[in-house]
């Protein structure tokens, strides 16, 4: 592999990781979204939580932040 073709490689897994991170931010958004929804609906942090996604002490502290009680 020349120089160009590395250059190449490397700009195109840096475009590639910034789309999906992109991607990834906003479907997390969508996630804490919807946790603030299922708060407001009368939903505890403790009842959110779950072991793939986040703990009872994480999703509080995010909602929180956007003055939601859970």
């Amino acid at each position: 592999m020349n120089p160009e073709e590395a250059d190449a490689k490397v700009e195109l897994a840096e475009t590639r990781y910034l789309k999906a991170k992109k991607e990834v931010d906003a479907l997390l958004e969508d996630l804490f979204s919807a946790y603030a929804d299922a708060a407001n609906a009368g939903r505890t942090a403790d009842q959110l939580a779950k072991p793939e996604t986040f703990t009872a002490d994480y999703i509080q502290k995010k909602l929180s932040e956007r003055g939601i009680k859970a």
